[in-house]
């Protein structure tokens, strides 16, 4: 084990969670990168660590795409350690030192889409389109196996999806010790620590549902909508290696009878709360996870005009549920000013509507809106935009939410009265350069912006899909005071519950 690590594993095992005054603001020397990223005076940049992503797109592919796909995507932390997934694998990056964060190590496994999980020297990563080996490569390897290498199953059959697991502790080495298979794959998944029986689940989840295709020889398959269940996964943390599926759940259904098919992210709350809300289509089921291998439905809640949701997160005492969608699929401008006409429509309607730009709270038990926060800044018809991924601030007195959404880039966002939502910080980039072509082809190389920007530890860490990691500090009243320090953050998980 690398020197490096042995701390943050120390960390885990004291269990540090502890309330530290955060001051007003450090002054550290700015990177020199913010010409073309325009911030709110109390937003400071104080260090960032590079690696460029690109982005492929749907026939004809547009002058400069890469053969796959390399943008960078979610994060999860474990003490000073920040981990980046990509759509071509995953970053290790040390930040002991903010303002100049190392990259590590950079493990190339090219198979999208590369969301993260980190549990002490554990890396989980999430694969959801078929791959013909299970196994790790540099180049592309999508699509489903040839007929031929399907025997002895049927032809035709689906190739690997599902959640890998690698050992980073050599970072010089750092191994694949499971490929866990999953039927229609893994989009997202949700890291569920369960230290009294040493061991990690995670709880899967399936963004869609294609055809149906016969299972390969890896064992999975994709049955087709409605996917209407979350699969969990048992990593023993003696024996990562044997990590398999234990069980899955119900999705259920909203009170109108609408079944929820598929769910593309689970945010969960332990601590003394235990709760999990799926961000499904159409509507967002809430479940008590008192036995974490036996969730038990709620109710389930729904937003108006929402088709599908996309993220959902917990307030740390657990009272609100935060939720958002997709509109677009991140691909599309869906943040213009209201009123706007676009195309083509979403969610039956041929104009922009607030709602394309707004993050729900919900009261935490029962479900009901009671306030939201609309997108204050519109952007223009060439960003591609949604409120994307986003987590709750650890703090003691305030509800505080920090948003990464593409190409409207990064915000911090005070809901501690959640009917009178405010922006207390933002960064807003510059429009990518734009498009002299605007056929799909030429549009693709103009997509980027923030895949998810989340708050650790007095500090805003913001994911760019084409740069790399950005760090920000936050000078603000609001995040004065006392602020918990956490040992890890998997931003799905709230480990604890405050107070």
């Amino acid at each position: 084990m690398h020197a490096w690590k042995g701390w943050y594993l120390a960390a885990l095992v004291c269990g540090v969670v502890t309330a530290l005054a955060i001051p007003l603001w450090a002054a550290a020397a700015p990177p020199d990168d913010t010409a073309d990223r325009p911030h709110s005076q109390n937003m400071h940049l104080i260090g960032s660590s590079l690696r460029a992503g690109a982005v492929t797109g749907p026939p004809p592919v547009g002058p400069g795409d890469v053969p796959w796909d390399t943008r960078n995507t979610d994060l999860a932390f474990w003490g000073d350690t920040v981990i980046q997934g990509r759509y071509d694998g995953f970053r290790v990056i040390d930040a002991r030192a903010p303002g100049n964060p190392v990259e590590r190590a950079f493990f190339t496994c090219v198979s999208p889409q590369g969301d993260v999980g980190v549990y002490g020297n554990l890396v989980f990563r999430s694969v959801d389109s078929p791959q013909r080996t299970d196994q790790c490569t540099d180049v592309a390897q999508s699509g489903n196996p040839p007929d031929a290498d399907c025997a002895p199953v049927a032809a035709p059959c689906t190739g690997f999806e599902g959640i890998q697991i690698f050992d980073i502790s050599d970072l010089s080495n750092i191994e694949l010790v499971a490929s866990v298979p999953l039927d229609c794959g893994s989009h997202t998944h949700t890291v569920v620590p369960d230290s009294d029986r040493d061991r990690v689940l995670i709880y899967n989840s399936v963004s869609g549902a294609g055809l149906q295709v016969n299972p390969g020889k890896y064992g999975n398959r994709c049955p087709g909508l409605p996917f209407n269940r979350e699969d969990i996964v048992e990593v023993p943390l003696s024996d990562p290696g044997s990590a398999s599926v234990i069980g899955s759940f119900s999705l259920g259904q909203l009170p109108d009878g609408r079944v929820i098919t598929t769910c593309h992210d689970l945010g969960v709350i332990l601590g003394s709360v235990k709760r999990a809300a799926c961000a499904g289509n159409p509507g967002v089921p809430v479940f008590d996870i008192s036995d974490l291998e036996n969730p038990v439905f709620l109710y389930a809640t729904t937003a108006p005009t929402v088709t599908g949701f996309h993220s959902a997160a917990w307030s740390w005492d657990g009272s609100i549920l935060v939720t958002g969608w997709e509109p677009g699929g991140g691909t599309l401008p869906r943040c213009q000013a209201t009123g706007t006409p676009i195309s083509p429509p979403t969610a039956g309607s041929s104009v922009q509507t607030d709602e394309m730009k707004t993050i729900f709270f919900h009261d935490g038990a029962t479900g009901e809106v009671i306030g939201r926060h609309v997108l204050p800044r519109p952007q223009s018809q060439y960003e591609n935009c949604t409120m994307h991924n986003y987590n709750v601030v650890a703090h003691p007195t305030r509800n505080l939410l920090v948003h990464g959404s593409y190409q409207s880039g990064t915000a911090l966002v005070d809901f501690t009265d959640p009917a009178n939502a405010y922006e207390v910080a933002w960064m807003d980039p510059d429009p990518l350069d734009p498009p002299s072509d605007t056929s799909p082809g030429g549009r693709i190389n103009f997509r980027g912006g923030d895949w998810s920007s989340y708050w650790y530890n007095g500090r805003i860490y913001e994911s760019d899909t084409r740069r790399g990691l950005y760090i920000w500090d936050v000078s603000a009243p609001e995040v004065r005071g006392p602020v918990v320090m956490l040992d890890h953050l998997n931003p799905q998980t709230n480990h604890v519950s405050i107070p």
